[in-house]
């Protein structure tokens, strides 16, 4: 896959500890901004914030950020319940 300068992307920090959430923790981060593309596939990222990471990544560690509502924007954090929007709570 090639990146490009602007891109959104997310970072993949590899294997966790089985004590920290085990195979059910998110495993994958970001979005991330890439910041420069050298020619042997590893890029720089930036936070949303405009604050650089220390290392280089190599790009078989990220997949593209996709968003459902416009390229580029970032979802909202889900609360994790899903809810009937018709549905009134207990009274």
């Amino acid at each position: 896959m090639q990146y490009h300068v602007g891109d959104l992307v997310l970072w993949y920090k590899g294997p966790v500890p089985a004590r920290s959430g085990g195979k059910f923790r998110n495993r994958w981060f970001g979005p991330y901004m890439v910041s420069r593309v050298t020619p042997n596939n590893v890029v720089a990222l930036e936070t949303l914030d405009s604050e650089p990471l220390r290392q280089p990544i190599n790009v078989n560690r990220l997949k593209p950020y996709k968003s459902a509502d416009l390229p580029g924007v970032p979802l909202s954090p889900s609360s994790g319940r899903d809810q009937d929007p018709g549905h009134v709570g207990p009274t």
